[in-house]
């Protein structure tokens, strides 16, 4: 067996032993506190044919990847800004690391209190969420640009744009890239959070409307398309880290 296989293998056999587990919690500890695999998948069917699970799905994509956007431009954007100008990267250093500290879901009333509950304070959290963890991975993959691979580009007549795209875009693009992998549950998390307050659609309305119903089986529906999504970008990720940090390498 070679390694793809053997790695598909141990991955097929931890999605197994996940749903024996559910399986195993839901008889021991009742189907009203954990619904069995096949309630799940029966309402995941149901919701399909009736379109909703599409139209859930879409919603809240549109607002994660949205916000995500928005996070991770400006986070890489505020990294380099900072970089470029140590001066005010001392000033505003402290400032960012107070902000770090402050529960992200925590900023919804406030949130709410400045936009109302229009999509702008959606996007925002999930923006804001994002906007932090990809500004630290950033600013440490800059960190990590060696010096002297830079000052040997000057020498050789290297100008500014091909020291950033020969050196410092490969050094800090693995790190953008891992930000992003850390940054996406939490993304989706605060997506759906910023669903309670007031969407129509969406996975985080269903879920807030499942529990509002002591409905079970759709708060594990939710949380099982929820965790789907996030997998799916994870995928994605995967992909362009392995077609484009090798492509980077390559031209170092």
């Amino acid at each position: 067996m070679n390694t793809r296989l053997r790695v598909i293998s141990v991955k097929l056999a931890g999605v197994v032993s996940l749903l024996a587990l559910w399986e195993l919690a839901s008889s021991v500890v009742g189907v009203q506190w954990v619904p069995g695999v096949g309630a799940v998948a029966g309402r995941a069917s149901a919701e399909l044919l009736k379109g909703a699970l599409v139209r859930d799905i879409a919603a809240t994509s549109g607002l994660f990847f949205v916000g995500t956007s928005i996070g991770l431009i400006l986070g890489a954007a505020a990294a380099c800004a900072l970089r470029l100008s140590p001066r005010i990267d001392q000033m505003v250093q402290p400032f960012i690391t107070a902000a770090m500290s402050v529960p992200k879901l925590g900023l919804v009333p406030l949130l709410v209190l400045w936009f109302g509950t229009s999509w702008a304070p959606k996007v925002g959290l999930v923006s804001i969420t994002v906007f932090f963890i990809v500004f630290a991975l950033t600013y440490s993959g800059l960190l990590a640009v060696d010096p002297r691979l830079v000052t040997t580009a000057r020498v050789l007549g290297a100008n500014s744009l091909q020291v950033t795209r020969s050196i410092v875009f490969p050094t800090v693009w693995p790190f953008v890239l891992t930000g992003m992998e850390v940054a996406l549950p939490w993304a989706l998390s605060a997506a759906i959070v910023a669903e309670y307050l007031s969407a129509e659609r969406g996975i985080g309305h269903g879920i807030e409307q499942a529990r509002q119903m002591s409905d079970s089986v759709g708060v594990f529906y939710g949380i099982v398309l929820a965790t789907v999504v996030v997998l799916v970008c994870n995928v994605m990720l995967v992909v362009t880290r392995r077609m484009t940090v090798k492509g980077n390498l390559e031209n170092v």
